[in-house]
C-alpha cells in the first residue's frame, strides 16, 4: 500500500464528518477570537446607555455568533468538499494543528 492510498483511505473515513469538522473549526475560531470581538463591541457601545449596551451584547451573542457559526461552517464545509481525497485527511489534520497553535499563542 502506497502513501496515496493511505491518504485516500483516511480521507474517505473522515469525509462523512466534514460538516461536523466545519462547525468545530468555526466554533474554535470563535472561542479563540470571541474575547477580542466582545472587547471591540464593548469599546464601541461604551458611550451609550446601559440598555443599548446590553441589547448590543444580546444581539452579538445570539444572532451574531449564531449566524457566524451557521454561515461560516457552511462555507467551510463547502470548501472541504472541494478538497481532493488524496489531500483531505492531511488538510484536516493540519487545520486542527493550526487552530491549536493559534489558540496557544493568541493569549500570550
Amino acid at each position: 500500500m502506497n502513501m496515496d492510498s493511505l491518504l485516500i483511505d483516511a480521507s474517505q473515513w473522515l469525509r462523512p464528518y466534514s460538516s461536523n469538522m466545519a462547525v468545530a473549526f468555526v466554533a474554535t475560531l470563535l472561542v479563540i477570537y470571541g474575547d477580542t470581538i466582545n472587547r471591540t463591541l464593548r469599546v464601541i457601545v461604551k458611550p451609550y446607555p446601559m440598555a443599548l449596551r446590553v441589547g448590543a451584547f444580546i444581539l452579538l451573542c445570539t444572532l451574531g455568533y449564531g449566524a457566524i457559526t451557521v454561515w461560516g461552517s457552511g462555507q467551510v464545509a463547502q470548501l472541504m468538499y472541494k478538497i481532493p481525497d488524496v489531500y483531505f485527511a492531511l488538510v484536516v489534520v493540519l487545520s486542527f494543528i493550526i487552530l491549536g497553535i493559534l489558540a496557544e499563542r493568541y493569549q500570550k
